[in-house]
């Protein structure tokens, strides 16, 4: 049986576990094919390194993605993450196309801890929130929920009914959804998840440690998408993706490793 197809399009930094680096290997241990479609190549992540070398690959996206039409190319899935320009929102639009019937999922990857990150413009929020439209599955953190909404998006702690409030209104507005890290009244941290279909509100419960390691969303987005092209449910996949990435974060914080660096990946992929 030929396995299924997962077009991942994400920048690929060489070091700190991040994007594709972390996604490939999570999306080929659950026994699917992934196709990388780099959408910029960096020495590093952004966070603690100092300068970093960058090369943009908008142009070779483009290519490639007509080299996939002229070859009849289709995939199950389409996995899109941080992007950095209108160009490219635009081909991942026409990636989802090459995904029909199968599943179309964003990351908006845009902002954290109640503010943008330095890279992105008002365009590229309008150019998210239009891309979230094509989806079928939106996995933004609380600050991007806010800004998909046009609400203040400073809030940081909310109440259970405030976070199901927000997960229903995303998908209304957009498409099923699951709000990543979202810290509640009650001292929890929670992944809020709604589906539009069954008209569903779901919420998984992690067992947060204080600390934070680059790359989790896209671990955790990888992990979703290969577990529900493996049949299960978005609540089903939610679970085992906070479960994994749970093993993932503690066995990382009890080595003790520069958070920088990212998560221990490679030792636990055998738990996926």
């Amino acid at each position: 049986m030929t396995p299924k197809k997962a077009l991942c399009i994400h920048d690929m930094s060489t070091v700190g576990r991040c994007s594709l680096a972390v996604i490939t290997p999570v999306i080929s241990s659950l026994g699917i094919q992934a196709v990388s479609l780099p959408t910029a190549v960096l020495s590093t992540h952004f966070g603690g390194f100092g300068p970093v070398a960058m090369e943009d690959l908008t142009d070779f996206c483009r290519r490639t993605l007509e080299h996939y039409r002229t070859i009849g190319l289709s995939f199950d899935c389409v996995y899109s993450g941080f992007l950095s320009s209108a160009q490219q929102m635009e081909l991942v639009r026409q990636a989802f196309e090459m995904a029909d019937g199968g599943i179309k999922l964003c990351d908006p990857v845009m902002a954290d801890h109640g503010k943008l990150y330095s890279s992105i413009t008002e365009d590229l929020v309008q150019g998210f929130k239009e891309l979230c439209r094509h989806s079928d599955i939106i996995t933004p953190n609380p600050t991007e929920a806010l800004i998909l909404l046009d609400e203040d998006c400073t809030k940081s702690v909310f109440s259970r009914q405030e976070a199901e409030d927000i997960a229903r209104r995303l998908a209304d507005k957009y498409s099923d959804v699951v709000i990543t890290g979202t810290k509640l009244e009650d001292g929890s941290t929670v992944c809020v998840g709604y589906e539009k279909k069954r008209q569903q509100i779901f919420f998984t419960e992690l067992n947060y440690l204080p600390v934070s390691y680059p790359g989790t969303g896209d671990l955790f987005g990888a992990c979703l998408a290969g577990y529900m092209m493996n049949g299960h449910s978005l609540q089903a996949a939610c679970e085992k993706s906070a479960r994994f990435i749970e093993k993932c974060v503690a066995y990382t914080f009890e080595a003790g490793t520069p958070t920088k660096y990212g998560v221990h990946l490679e030792p636990m992929l055998k738990y996926l």
